[in-house]
Formats: C-alpha cells, structure tokens, sequence
C-alpha cells in the first residue's frame, strides 16, 4: 500500500512540474512581449526592467520545478524553497523600487520590510547550512567511532 501511495505521490509532483515548466514557457513568452515594444521605442530602461521582471519571474519558476522534483533530503530542499523565497523577495524589492517614483518615503518603508524578510530568510538559510553540516561532521565520527570498534 505504502508503494502505491508514494507512485501516486510521485506522478502527481511530476504533473506539477509540467504545469510549472508550462507556466515557465508563458513567463518567458510574456517577458520577451513586455519588453521588445519598449526596446524597439528606444526606452532601454523601460525594457530592461520589464525584461529583468520577467527574468526573476522564470528564474523563480525554475527552481520551483527542481525542489518540486528533487528527491534529496528535506534539509537540502528546504534550503532550496529558501532560496525561491529570497530570489522572490528580491523581484518583489525591484517592483516596489520601480513602481514608487514619485512617494519615497512609501518606497523607504516597505523597502526597509522587504530587506528585512530578505535578511531573515537568508538567516534561516545560514541556520539549515550550518545544521547540515553539523550532522554531516556528527555521521562521519559516528562512523569512524564505529570502524574503530570493529577493527579491534
């Protein structure tokens, strides 16, 4: 039972990143739509930050279809949900940066928050990396405590 469980599991992750590669194709299409008008305008600001949008926009896409299909450990794919969310907050912190020209004292505040998530999220990052790599060192001296005992 517990097989056909995880078979089904596994067949609806893959469905969900077919769906999420679909979304990837749309964001990309709908990057390279946003800022060719504005290239060909001669507004290069305009299209480099509609194309940059849409860049984060796929990137975030991207990594969300590897952690859905990773079949690692759980400290390695939450590191991985960390960095979506970081790559996510620093898109967010570019569309507030470009959409809040004229009220800066708005744009200061919820830059400030969205630096603050930022900070918090590659914290909790630092924290899981170095978690890991605790347990690693603990295995490998378990390990070798062990080939110690056998060997005598």
């Amino acid at each position: 039972m517990n097989r056909v469980l995880q078979r089904v599991a596994s067949i609806f992750m893959s469905l969900v990143g077919l769906l999420l590669l679909g979304f990837v194709v749309v964001a990309l299409v709908g990057a390279v739509t946003e800022a060719w008008p504005a290239l060909l305008r001669g507004e290069y600001g305009h299209a480099a930050i509609e194309g940059l949008d849409g860049a984060f926009l796929v990137v975030i896409l991207l990594e969300l279809v590897h952690t859905t299909l990773s079949k690692g450990a759980i400290t390695r794919q939450l590191q991985e949900f960390i960095v979506v969310g970081v790559t996510a907050s620093v898109r967010t912190g570019l569309e507030i940066a470009a959409a809040s020209r004229n009220d800066l004292h708005s744009a200061a505040i919820n830059m400030s928050l969205n630096s603050v998530g930022v900070l918090v999220l590659v914290g909790a990052l630092w924290v899981v990396r170095r978690m890991d790599r605790a347990r690693a060192r603990a295995q490998a001296a378990w390990g070798r405590r062990e080939r110690g005992r056998s060997e005598r």
